[in-house]
């Protein structure tokens, strides 16, 4: 089955609808020839912590991009035929990639940050049963190097909407994206990116470089 992603602009404006892997050679083909991706695709990043305070990472699968390298834990396309792309198009597809990546089901989102931190401080949210995120952050043009088996890097534009947020229980890794995890400080993980950058995916030190102070 096709999957059509939606592109937008650096203002986050919608531009046009395409099929998956034809919108994709389009942007990385003038990303290359120009040195920058011309359109963005909506996109989700979930940063999770344990509730210690240690950030948890996946390891890509063989992947055609950044293949076998230290990630995020959960990012995916927005797919949605709402080419306004409302906030509930982010959250509902936050919540299918939490489940088909790493087989997290119960996911609360949080309104805002004041009710994040009420969540968080109730008896009634188990972390080890539970996800608790909340939205940290739109970027309508955030760029990232897409490292590739076959080819040369590549800059790509992502119009992606941030959550971060708290599990403690298991990760199952369902649909095959990843393949290990683990759980570390964020000052080590900070320190390891930058001594060992070919170890990560561009996007985990754009993470930790924008997102540091949110990841505790």
């Amino acid at each position: 089955m096709r999957e059509y992603l939606h592109a937008t602009n650096s203002q986050g404006r919608f531009v046009k609808t395409e099929e998956r892997s034809k919108l994709f050679k389009e942007i990385r083909n003038h990303s290359r020839k120009h040195g920058d991706a011309n359109l963005a695709v909506p996109v989700i990043h979930v940063l999770l912590t344990t509730s210690g305070g240690k950030v948890r990472l996946v390891q890509r699968g063989d992947k055609p991009e950044n293949p076998y390298m230290w990630d995020k834990a959960v990012g995916g396309h927005v797919v949605t035929e709402k080419k306004s792309l409302p906030r509930s198009a982010f959250d509902e597809n936050a919540r299918k990639e939490m489940a088909e990546e790493i087989g997290v089901k119960n996911v609360m989102i949080a309104d805002d940050d004041m009710h994040y931190h009420k969540m968080l401080r109730s008896a009634k949210f188990k972390p080890k049963k539970q996800a608790l995120i909340r939205m940290i952050a739109h970027d309508y043009w955030q760029g990232t190097i897409a490292k590739v088996k076959d080819g040369e890097p590549w800059l790509k534009r992502s119009n992606v909407v941030v959550y971060a947020g708290v599990f403690d229980g298991p990760f199952k890794f369902v649909d095959g994206e990843a393949i290990n995890q683990r759980a570390i400080s964020r000052h080590k993980l900070l320190a390891d990116i930058q001594e060992n950058p070919w170890r990560y995916a561009d996007g985990a030190r754009v993470f930790m470089q924008r997102y540091y102070f949110f990841l505790k």
